[in-house]
């Protein structure tokens, strides 16, 4: 194989290479290998036919034609990788020269290939990053969820209350006809909780047990269940017994019973020191986000269509497959959340192209300040994500299971936001 010629337009490279006659025979040989499996010929068994009597029998053109498909894909392949071009589409123009017996073929393409990104304004970038902080606000809303967890309803002798557990007799009627959806015996009922509205319960409030309640709801046109909405709903109900909500007091012997601290201080401290944790975490990704967005302004872009067209392609298929994962699918997820489909690709084709100048940015960081991952880089990771592999044996037993590549890509993106940072004139605001 050998690059004839390689002129670059913008982000279009056109190649003509010359495919040698030992590619050739390859291409040939792997049609061969292929064709011959299907391949009957009389007193041979499938797959065992000679080349030399499949060609007697099939002709050597039909090898020829397989074949040069192949070789022309093997040179190209070679071609890229020898040239370091970064392709981010399928070669586009592709033109076979006629094949000569005995010569090397040649061929010409055009691929799109990443740009090429000047990045000048990346030091002493000026961002502010916020401050942690963790109220007692914060943390005793925590503890509340812990107690709410532990609540108890017990029964009462009194009128309806905000928050009572009621059980009750409902009969609904729309227009005169018994609605038998809503029309159930021993429903419980949390007020204020809008199970079937907010002004349902309202007309709870206040109320005896075995007390019977006649009224009307009027439900707009956006409720979420169509048979009401848009209409009046007759309601007749009987509360048939009402409790009352109970919350326990916070004690170490109930955190001792429900967690796996003993006292209420320890588990404040934990409360504490997670969500300090927590966010430490998203102010750490807001300030990469923030500094590669502000190098992202300060750069022109000219990205290929054809590389935001892949990449689109791949998200959509990434999203779907996520979906898919819980028993979604895109067009339910659209139905959920009252987006059209139009809506929905303007915002993944935003999201794409902004991810694609991300990832374009780093890169192009990573290449100017000679940014590398080397063996130790390697080690190190595995070992923060595999704390168990505490020797070479057990780190090499890791290594086997991952993804090497995307772990190198991952080693020197991060050290290019941990240069950002460490170039960056940081100012610390409040939350």
């Amino acid at each position: 194989m050998k690059v004839l010629k390689s002129k670059r337009t913008n982000n279009t490279v056109s190649l003509e290479i010359e495919v040698s006659l030992e590619i050739l025979e390859q291409g040939i040989t792997k049609a061969f290998n292929s064709m011959v499996k299907q391949a009957k010929v009389p007193g041979f068994r499938a797959g065992k036919v000679p080349r030399n009597v499949f060609e007697k029998h099939y002709g050597k053109e039909i090898l020829l034609k397989d074949g040069i498909t192949e070789a022309v894909n093997i040179a190209y392949l070679q071609a890229i990788k020898e040239e370091s071009l970064d392709v981010v589409d399928y070669p586009q123009n592709l033109l076979i020269n006629e094949y000569k017996e005995n010569e090397p073929l040649t061929f010409t393409c055009d691929v799109d290939v990443k740009p090429e990104i000047k990045v000048d304004k990346y030091k002493g970038l000026k961002v502010e990053k916020e401050v942690i902080t963790i109220t007692d606000e914060v943390i005793q809303s925590q503890l509340q969820q812990l107690q709410n967890s532990a609540v108890e309803y017990n029964v009462v002798e009194r009128a309806v209350q905000k928050e009572d557990l009621l059980k009750v007799n409902v009969q609904a009627t729309i227009e005169d006809k018994q609605f038998s959806k809503w029309t159930k015996e021993n429903v419980g009922v949390g007020v204020g909780a809008s199970i079937f509205s907010e002004k349902f319960d309202e007309n709870l409030i206040g109320k005896n047990a075995n007390e019977e309640l006649v009224f009307s709801v009027d439900y707009d046109k956006t409720y979420h269940l169509k048979d009401v909405a848009g209409k009046k709903v007759d309601f007749k109900v009987v509360v048939t017994e009402v409790k009352e909500k109970t919350v326990p007091d916070l004690t170490d012997a109930m955190v001792a019973k429900l967690t796996q601290f003993k006292t209420v201080d320890d588990l404040k401290e934990n409360i504490k020191t997670s969500m300090q944790d927590q966010r430490k975490n998203e102010i750490d990704e807001k300030l990469k986000t923030d500094l590669i967005d502000l190098v992202i302004e300060k750069t022109t872009f000219d990205i290929p269509e054809s590389m935001l067209k892949y990449e689109l392609e791949q998200d959509k298929a990434y999203f779907s497959a996520t979906l898919k994962q819980s028993g979604g699918t895109i067009d339910a997820y659209l139905k959920m959340t009252q987006q059209s489909e139009d809506d929905f690709n303007k915002q993944l084709i935003s999201n794409t192209e902004k991810r694609v100048k991300q990832q374009l940015v780093i890169d192009a960081i990573e290449k100017k300040e000679g940014i590398t991952a080397d063996e130790t880089d390697i080690k190190a990771e595995i070992q923060r994500m595999k704390p168990e592999a505490t020797t070479d044996e057990k780190i090499a037993e890791e290594r086997k299971k991952i993804n090497e590549n995307g772990l190198i890509q991952m080693i020197k993106q991060k050290k290019v936001f941990d240069f950002l940072i460490e170039h960056a004139k940081i100012v610390e605001k409040k939350a």
